[in-house]
């Protein structure tokens, strides 16, 4: 079991088609079925508070979380190293 599974974070995702800066709020918010304004506006008004914390998580979040679009796609990987076997 990995520590991502351990924490669950293991369905959460940087969302690139809703961000409005790397995808963190919107990511969160896809992964819980919560609104990815209701998740921003909770970082706004926590950053207004504790401004170098909620910074900090902020960013720890966006290393952490997985980009799907730099995960090989197993279909294709083969495509990609130059091996047509087809």
């Amino acid at each position: 079991m990995s520590w991502k599974e351990k924490l669950h974070l293991d369905n959460i995702y940087l969302d690139k088609e809703n961000a409005w800066i790397f995808g963190v709020c919107a990511g969160i918010g896809s992964a819980h079925n919560l609104a990815p304004q209701l998740v921003r506006v909770c970082a706004i008004i926590s950053g207004l508070f504790l401004p170098k914390l909620t910074i900090a998580i902020y960013l720890i979040a966006w290393l952490v979380f997985d980009d799907p679009s730099e995960q090989a796609d197993p279909l294709h990987f083969d495509e990609e190293l130059g091996d047509d076997k087809a």
